[in-house]
């Protein structure tokens, strides 16, 4: 949603998506998940600013998928499948909202396949209720009024308030919709996240009112290797509503990635040219 992307769409193997390559870079490629309402686009303001980057965006099949696939653990494995069909090695995966909910429990399932993790407005923990209950499906206003809860300043368009409706006034889009909605309320992984020993980037709207900041808080207390920052005046969306800060945060955490990796390539060099003596 929120319209179609700027940057081109690639279809391989059933799969959507967006790459934007740079060969020289040595970083770990960056997979980009969106939420249940998102798509392509949303990261667009990131993808911009990330020039130095190889970057994929995966559109992830919510409506295509049967409804007995719709779970966080099935897009999990979904994930693991897209990456491995599209040959991407430890990719650092980042997350938005349903997006970060996916890309914990694929960091828990496949950690050796993970370079790191970035949540932005991750469920998994609490999330405010929008979906789980049957939603007013034919009222404009309640809808506006329900997306506009998102964002810190309200940049719902008409156009975006149109695909909503599309969505919930579809008899075959409703039930997948709504069902899941359901899995990232039912699925909470408070007692997994011991688990996920990745090095872990929060980035947190201060004003989230979908997953409040005691959600990014709560990450903090459990995960083992993380690191939290804030942004002010932003809500649920901050790689859509304050991009520049975003990636001042972002830009950080890759580069210490990045300085590790070859660390410990050097290091398997290093031990490895030394045990031939």
């Amino acid at each position: 949603m929120f319209g179609s992307s700027k940057y081109p769409a690639y279809t391989n193997n059933g799969y959507k998506f967006l790459k934007i390559s740079n060969q020289r870079s040595s970083r770990p490629p960056l997979v980009l998940l969106h939420g249940m309402f998102g798509g392509h686009s949303n990261f667009d303001p990131l993808v911009k600013r990330l020039d130095d980057q190889t970057i994929f965006v995966p559109l992830i099949p919510l409506y295509s998928l049967d409804k007995e696939e719709l779970s966080i653990p099935m897009l999990s494995d979904w994930l693991h499948k897209f990456c491995r069909d599209c040959e991407i090695e430890r990719p650092v995966l980042l997350g938005n909202s349903m997006g970060g909910h996916v890309a914990l429990e694929y960091s828990r399932v496949f950690t050796d396949d993970v370079t790191g993790l970035v949540l932005a407005g991750s469920s998994g923990l609490f999330e405010n209720d929008f979906g789980s209950t049957n939603p007013k499906r034919n009222d404009r206003n309640y809808i506006r009024k329900r997306a506009a809860l998102t964002f810190y300043e309200d940049i719902v368009t008409e156009e975006l308030v149109d695909e909503i409706m599309e969505v919930t006034q579809s008899p075959q889009k409703l039930p997948k919709l709504l069902k899941i909605a359901r899995s990232t309320h039912k699925y909470n992984m408070e007692s997994m996240l011991k688990d996920i020993n990745l090095p872990v980037l929060l980035i947190w709207g201060k004003n989230d009112q979908v997953t409040p900041p005691r959600v990014a808080e709560q990450f903090f207390k459990k995960l083992p290797d993380v690191r939290l920052k804030w942004i002010e005046k932003c809500g649920h969306a901050p790689m859509m509503e304050r991009p520049d800060e975003f990636v001042e945060h972002l830009k950080p955490f890759l580069q210490q990635l990045e300085y590790t990796k070859a660390n410990k390539k050097n290091k398997q060099n290093y031990e490895g040219n030394y045990s031939h003596k």
